[in-house]
This record gives structure tokens, C-alpha cells and sequence, in this order.
């Protein structure tokens, strides 16, 4: 887990969860981690995708322990020829409800299976962990539940204006301005100015955002849209 990207650390509520969809774009091998141990402690019982081996194989592990012993692993592997690409995005799924490990492409959980594993002992997930190896780059998209809750978060950013797409501005109150964000369907957050009662509604417009960008601006407060039990504000990681 030490060497994996942390999904954990955008904050994203992870309580309940038996499923995560997710694209990829790389050369090469790559791997999904589910730790059973909130401080990604490897030594702790996990299961591990490594999708796209050197011979084409894609492997579904359980492991007990990091000890990497046979006795400590339970596992499945698979042909899967072109389940990577250089150039494009392919999407894919798992799922781990009740100790039965699945692997499949597209973005509906179930469909398309590739290969599973059952008869494992059932966890649950508290830490997700993802990297791409042997020196080759790799992106990921990871797709996330997005019940919003109504609930806009100032992040404690004063004086802090996003660079994100103003799809709308009006003059009006924050309440008004939230209300408004909230029901729009592209709005993720909004900018205002309570001295001159300005409010800019925001969307990530067409690009792929990884961050929120900002800028420091006087006056202004940059407020996110969050997601479920308030636990998720976008841009307040």
C-alpha cells in the first residue's frame, strides 16, 4: 500500500461501499489494492487486482497478510489480451460484496465479468490504493457516488476566487446563491463577494479536472458542493 496512489485522501466516503468503477489510460500492468486497514497497513488482510500481467494474465488475490507465503494467498488468473491502452481510456469495474472478488469492463457493476475469485474471506474495505509499475505512467479516473447533499463548504478559503468555468453570476445573498447552485445540474460550487453581493456559479466546463484551481483574490470566497455526510467538499482536501 506504501507505493500506491491513496483514493482516501480526496476524502471520498468509502463506509459501505462493495463496488468501484474506474478508467484507465497506460502501457502496462496495473494494480487496484482494498485494504481492510484504515492506516494501510499491509500486513493486514487486502485484495489486490493486478490487471494486465507480462503475459497478458490478470490475477485477483487475497492475501492474509504481507508476507507474501503461499499459505497466506488465495488466487484466481485469467487471459485478458488487450486489456490495456496507450492512447485511450478503457473502462473497468470491481466488486467484493461477501468474499466474492470480481473484475469486469465498462461502467455497470456486473456486467462483463472477466474473472472472479470466490470462497475468500469477506472485509471490509477501508482503504483503496492504485499505481501502474515498472517505470511506465499511467492515469485513472475513478468514478464516485455523487449524492450531494445540498451542504456548500467555504474550505476556510477567504480571499480565495476559483479558476473554474462561470456557467452564471447574479447579484444576490449566499443563501440565494447556494440555492441556486443546488439546483442547477452542472454546478459544483460557487465564487462570491458579500461586499458587492456578487455570486458566480461554477462547472468543471468540458476539461478533466484533477484539482480545484484557485487564486488568492480580496473580498471573494470560494464555497464546494459535498458530497453525502458532508465528508467529501470538492477542493477541500
Amino acid at each position: 500500500m506504501d507505493y500506491t496512489i491513496d483514493v482516501n485522501k480526496y476524502n471520498l466516503e468509502l463506509s459501505g461501499i462493495t463496488s468501484l468503477v474506474f478508467e484507465l489510460k497506460r502501457c502496462g500492468r496495473a494494480h487496484v489494492l482494498l485494504s481492510s486497514s484504515d492506516v494501510r497497513n499491509s500486513a493486514k488482510p487486502l485484495y489486490e487486482f493486478d490487471i494486465g500481467n507480462k503475459d497478458y494474465s490478470t490475477y485477483i488475490i487475497y492475501r492474509s497478510d504481507d508476507s507474501l507465503d503461499p499459505e497466506s494467498r488465495n488466487y484466481v488468473n485469467f487471459l485478458t489480451p488487450n486489456i490495456y491502452d496507450c492512447t485511450v481510456y478503457l473502462p473497468f469495474w470491481i466488486s467484493w460484496a461477501e468474499g466474492e472478488i470480481k473484475l469486469g469492463t465498462g461502467i455497470v457493476v456486473g456486467e462483463n465479468v472477466l474473472g472472479y475469485l470466490t470462497n475468500s474471506p469477506h472485509f471490509e474495505v477501508k482503504a483503496i490504493g492504485v499505481l501502474t509499475d515498472y517505470g511506465r505512467l499511467g492515469n485513472w479516473r475513478i468514478y464516485f457516488d455523487d449524492k450531494l447533499t445540498g451542504y456548500f463548504d467555504s474550505c476556510s478559503m477567504n480571499n480565495t476566487k476559483s479558476d473554474l468555468v462561470v456557467v452564471d453570476h447574479m447579484t444576490c445573498s449566499t443563501l440565494e446563491c447556494a440555492m441556486s447552485c443546488d439546483m442547477s445540474r452542472t454546478c459544483i460550487g460557487f465564487n462570491f463577494n458579500s461586499a458587492i453581493t456578487r455570486c458566480e456559479l461554477l462547472s468543471f466546463g468540458s476539461d478533466f479536472v484533477t484539482d480545484i484551481p484557485h487564486h488568492i483574490e480580496a473580498g471573494w470566497k470560494f464555497y464546494s458542493q459535498c458530497l453525502k455526510k458532508k465528508t467529501a467538499c470538492l477542493g477541500c482536501f
